[in-house]
């Protein structure tokens, strides 16, 4: 028997995030939104590369990356998401904080894989050619 209010099933609670964070947090876990088997976030500066070439007139820069990334799991670790900051992780850490980070941002369905086109060159510009 269903009926109203017996479905148990919540969807996901999504994370709001900038249009910035949301472009920062794509380029650097683009690997878990490919679905990589074993998925590791790109490094601040790789991302700050990227970003340099799809932007070539902002300023991003590896500490601007990770200012971000460290807002964004702060902000998610005050709402409650475990993993994300180091007294929680115990050492080494490595990439554990970005890793659970990433994969709570995929399982909420805050990023999910047609974010990828934000990677996309814009219309008309080729990055090989600049």
């Amino acid at each position: 028997m269903s009926g109203a209010g017996t479905d148990l099933t919540q969807p996901p609670k999504t994370w709001r995030l900038t249009p910035d964070e949301r472009l920062v947090l794509v380029a650097m876990g683009q690997r878990y939104l490919l679905h990589e088997a074993r998925p590791q976030p790109l490094s601040r500066q790789q991302t700050a590369e990227l970003l340099a070439e799809l932007q070539p007139h902002s300023t991003w820069t590896h500490r601007r990356v990770e200012h971000m990334v460290i807002d964004v799991r702060a902000r998610l670790s005050t709402g409650g998401v475990y993993g994300l900051v180091r007294e929680e992780v115990g050492e080494p850490v490595g990439n554990a904080l970005n890793d659970n980070l990433f994969r709570e941002l995929v399982l909420s369905t805050t990023l999910v894989p047609p974010d990828l086109a934000l990677l996309d060159p814009p219309p008309g510009r080729n990055p090989a050619s600049d």
